[in-house]
């Protein structure tokens, strides 16, 4: 299999990635619904991939997810969260892993400096109300995950 066609449920899921990211920045809350609409997306197009790259994909979903879980326990995470990361690593190609791990990295650095410097701008003022610009010390990780993931397709896309 192409790696191109490795990044078909990736790609899938852009969409519905932008609008948890979006409504994490606003409300500081990643809906079920939308995470039941990251599931349907990787269920829709795991037929496409090979058997053994599927497998890889609940292994590492499943592998951060229990990690993801001791995290939530020592209320470092919230609990949508650690659902998010753990359907992010469904769409992860497992070639990319290290590749997503500089995504996430740079995602994880770039939001919050973000949201500070917008915070300080008057150009921010139609986005006042947000609670990620309202509420100091969260993190909407929610937003990081969807960038890292748009990153990494593009990264993927690019060397295909």
């Amino acid at each position: 299999m192409t790696g191109a066609a490795q990044l078909l449920p990736l790609a899938a899921a852009g969409p519905v990635l932008i609008y948890a990211g979006l409504g994490d920045l606003r409300h500081l809350r990643l809906s079920n619904r939308t995470m039941l609409a990251l599931a349907a997306a990787f269920v829709l197009t795991a037929p496409l991939l090979p058997l053994a790259e599927s497998g890889l994909r609940l292994l590492s979903a499943g592998i951060v997810f229990a990690l993801c879980f001791a995290l939530f326990c020592a209320r470092v995470l919230a609990g949508g969260d650690v659902k998010m990361m753990a359907l992010a690593m469904l769409f992860v190609p497992s070639s990319a892993l290290a590749a997503f791990g500089w995504c996430f990295s740079a995602a994880m650095l770039t939001v919050p400096i973000a949201l500070t410097l917008l915070g300080r701008t008057e150009a921010a003022a139609g986005w006042r109300h947000w609670a990620s610009l309202q509420t100091p010390g969260r993190m909407p990780m929610g937003a990081a995950i969807s960038l890292a993931l748009m990153l990494l397709l593009v990264a993927l896309a690019v060397s295909a």
